[in-house]
């Protein structure tokens, strides 16, 4: 009886074991298969930019210039996205000394390394070719999937044709490391963004 019972513990043990290894072999478990494809990096920061939440106390500027774009034309060109210590008068418009003409803009000193602490400042910018009406402009600090912060701010453009800079100040978030910005305006129709490397102390 006791022979029986050893050979039965052994050929249920010898079939788990062909079971197992049928499913290293390409076998996937239904669990797998079902799943989607994992989110990566770019969809993060892409749903962190369409859910970032408005906030206010931001500094609008524009600067109006004559413009005759090509019919195909995109309406909005984004220029850049920048950060820097938060600091008051800035950004400004035609306050460069010594400029041979007013067409300049002033900015905080741009610097990606963010020490612990400071409160810093976030600047998005695009020209704006032949579009009027309400513009959707945010931020995301990303590293990786991990979303450090988001924000955003909405312009209302009254009449086309020159450039448009925001800024917005913004404690710094708990969070040391490399990290990614990403800017990305939406006017209409139209969206673009751009991104610059971040690193908090």
């Amino acid at each position: 009886m006791l022979v029986y019972a050893r050979r039965g513990l052994l050929l249920s043990l010898a079939a788990a074991l062909a079971a197992c290894s049928a499913i290293g072999n390409g076998g996937t478990s239904p669990a797998l298969s079902e799943a989607g494809p994992a989110v990566n990096a770019a969809q993060v920061t892409a749903a962190a930019l369409d859910s970032a939440p408005e906030v206010s106390g931001g500094r609008a500027i524009t600067r109006r210039l004559s413009f005759s774009p090509n019919a195909k034309s995109s309406p909005v060109l984004i220029n850049f996205v920048s950060d820097g210590p938060a600091q008051g008068g800035v950004p400004c418009i035609n306050c460069v000394n010594g400029a041979s003409s007013s067409d300049n803009i002033g900015l905080t000193g741009p610097s990606s390394y963010i020490p612990t602490g400071d409160t810093w400042q976030y600047s998005l910018s695009f020209t704006d070719l032949s579009y009027k009406g309400k513009c959707k402009l945010a931020w995301a600090i990303t590293s990786g999937k991990k979303v450090v912060d988001s924000f955003s701010a909405t312009v209302d453009l009254k009449s086309s044709g020159g450039f448009v800079l925001y800024a917005v100040n913004r404690g710094r978030p708990n969070y040391s490391g490399s990290a990614t910005l990403t800017g990305k305006m939406t006017c209409g129709s139209t969206t673009q963004t751009t991104q610059a490397p971040l690193e908090f102390q």
